[in-house]
């Protein structure tokens, strides 16, 4: 009776974090601290209260499928804030569609190009966020996974993927800031994942829900690469659509407001899917989402709580700081090495280098001993012939207030003085 595909979920990364803990109790003297959830902990800005009030009278209305002239003045501010390069340059009601969150769209995205190639494959970067799998579920075909390792920069190798696959392939799944690595995509980068879209008639989702929670250096969106490369094209967008959230911007994963904006051929179709069967976003948090993507002063304040936060754990381990996003990619200590099952090497110096550290166990002996409870890397991938390339890593969310921060830095030092 049920579809067999939905077998796929059964190793879900929570799922499996909550099998391998099944027989383990936290530290009974110490206080749980969860960080496997990417789930903001600290407030939204304190004036969404009275945006959702002056909203109120909007609740008898249905939901739309298209964006309102209110949301689309808000997103004009946005853009003019934090893309300034291309704002003004397009028409935002042809290239944007308002989306509860990026879960969801993430998924039906697949559904839009499923059948439009024969013998199909979707790419998905590797380690992954369970929606870009399920996307790439429901766009049939094959699903060939895109090894992030640390020598290529935490992104997946565009340059190595063969004429064949990219000629099979109906959509390619990319992220920046990274999840779980915090890498920031740099321009050329993203050029030449266009390129290779429009030359081999796929579609490129970039994913980018933490493209506003940075340090240093501000990351590019896949939008300014793409009208950069064909200002003057009828469509500049072809065969790229972007994501972004206000679930990590603003602290408001609870609001599920978001926007899907390029490709206005993808825009049109994804428009009717969700106009027949999805879920649309209510017209009073539209409204507030709106008043949220005007605003950057809040999410300048939350972008220093984050950067304060890796202050903190910087300090006390000497942690490789992410460029983007608020996950912390922990390298395993030395004291959980072991040899990785999956590598082919033969040398001892090639053993070496394939040498890494048990995640599953270092994960297993945060929770027991010190109370902290993470997310394995090896179960936020899918093995490869050259090794897993979540191994040797745990994910961390660096989400809480800055004295559960502090008292996650001591724990962590802790375990790596042993």
């Amino acid at each position: 009776m049920l579809n067999p595909d939905f077998s796929l979920f059964d190793d879900n990364m929570f799922v499996q974090v909550r099998h391998l803990l099944a027989d383990s109790a936290p530290h009974p003297g110490r206080e749980l601290i969860d960080v496997t959830v990417g789930e903001p902990r600290i407030a939204p800005p304190h004036w969404l209260a009275d945006e959702l009030i002056k909203a109120a009278s909007n609740w008898q209305a249905y939901p739309k499928a298209f964006a309102d002239a209110h949301f689309l003045s808000c997103l004009e501010q946005y853009f003019a804030n934090r893309f300034s390069a291309i704002a003004g340059g397009f028409s935002l009601a042809e290239h944007i569609v308002p989306v509860p969150g990026t879960r969801e769209p993430l998924h039906f995205l697949g559904s839009c190009v499923r059948g439009a190639k024969p013998d199909s494959v979707a790419l998905v970067s590797n380690p992954f966020y369970h929606a870009w799998r399920t996307g790439a579920m429901f766009a049939g075909g094959e699903i060939h996974y895109l090894p992030a390792f640390a020598e290529n920069g935490f992104l997946p190798d565009l340059q190595q993927l063969d004429e064949a696959l990219l000629r099979r392939t109906s959509i390619l799944y990319l992220c920046s800031p990274s999840n779980p690595q915090g890498s920031i995509a740099s321009a050329a980068y993203i050029a030449h994942a266009i390129e290779l879209a429009r030359h081999y008639d796929f579609l490129l989702v970039m994913d980018e829900c933490y493209i506003d929670i940075w340090r240093n250096n501000k990351p590019v969106s896949a939008l300014e690469v793409a009208f950069e490369m064909s200002p003057d094209a009828e469509d500049p967008f072809h065969h790229l659509v972007v994501l972004n959230s206000l679930s990590k911007r603003s602290s408001a994963a609870g609001l599920r407001v978001g926007f899907l904006c390029g490709d206005k051929r993808l825009i049109s179709a994804y428009t009717k899917l969700v106009a027949n069967g999805g879920a649309l976003v209510p017209t009073p948090l539209l409204h507030v989402g709106g008043a949220l993507y005007a605003d950057e002063q809040h999410n300048a304040e939350i972008r220093a709580h984050y950067d304060t936060s890796f202050e903190i754990l910087d300090a006390a381990l000497a942690i490789d700081v992410p460029d983007g996003g608020f996950f912390l990619w922990h390298k395993v200590p030395p004291a959980f090495s072991r040899p990785n099952a999956s590598s082919a090497a033969s040398s001892d110096k090639a053993a070496e280098h394939h040498r890494t550290g048990d995640d599953l166990a270092f994960a297993k002996t945060l929770y027991e001993e010190l109370g902290v409870k993470t997310v394995p890397g090896s179960l936020m991938a899918s093995p490869t012939p050259h090794g897993n390339p979540g191994a040797g890593y745990v994910r961390l969310a660096i989400v809480h207030d800055h004295a559960t921060i502090s008292r996650l830095a001591e724990r962590l030092a802790e375990m790596e003085s042993r």
